[in-house]
């Protein structure tokens, strides 16, 4: 078994890894990058957060042997993956916790280049219930609705297979619950 390099990233840092990874060999332009990090209203000094991410990512990859990776392409950046690939396999320790499935949503979303409000277009669900899920506000969605879902992200294959299995996972199995922990929790 190979052992886990860690690079220790930042909230931002690791959206912008993930959407460069979602992306590898493509051209991803800054604006996404920003949509990525930022769901609300950006700041005034997003693309230099932005750059400032991409420069330590670009620091903690030369220190894995990786340090032409990532390279500026106007109008962003393209994350060079055939060098990188066995490299970036042992990053991530292979017993860390599965995404989280709102963390899923928004990544498959984000790589469609869809807001939420398009999404909620294209699947017939809420845009409330998309931010609920993406914000693991909501634990247990719905079966109709996670295949309406993925259905709007155009998802097939083993990439719906993946999508539906990580909603069905994050639903708690009946009988679960400890004695006197009866939070209730949303469904949608």
């Amino acid at each position: 078994m190979t052992r886990g390099v860690h690079i220790g990233l930042s909230g931002r840092q690791a959206i912008v890894l993930d959407v460069l990874l979602l992306n590898a060999n493509q051209v991803v332009g800054i604006d996404r990058l920003i949509d990525a990090v930022w769901d609300t209203e950006p700041p005034a000094t997003a693309r230099t957060q932005v750059r400032l991410c991409v420069s330590a990512l670009r620091a903690s990859l030369g220190g894995i042997g990786l340090p032409s990776t990532i390279v500026t392409r106007p109008p962003g950046y393209l994350m060079r993956v055939a060098e990188a690939a066995p490299a970036l396999e042992s990053i991530t320790p292979a017993d860390e916790r599965p995404a989280h499935f709102g963390e899923l949503l928004r990544s498959h979303r984000q790589s469609l280049g869809a807001t939420q409000r398009l999404l909620a277009a294209r699947s017939t669900v809420s845009v409330r219930a998309i931010r609920d899920l993406e914000h693991g506000r909501v634990s247990r969605p719905r079966r109709d609705t996670v295949r309406l879902i993925a259905a709007g992200l155009g998802l097939s294959g083993q990439a719906r297979a993946d999508f539906e299995r990580a909603a069905a996972s994050s639903r708690p199995t009946t009988g679960t619950s400890a004695p006197g922990n009866h939070r209730k929790r949303r469904s949608v």
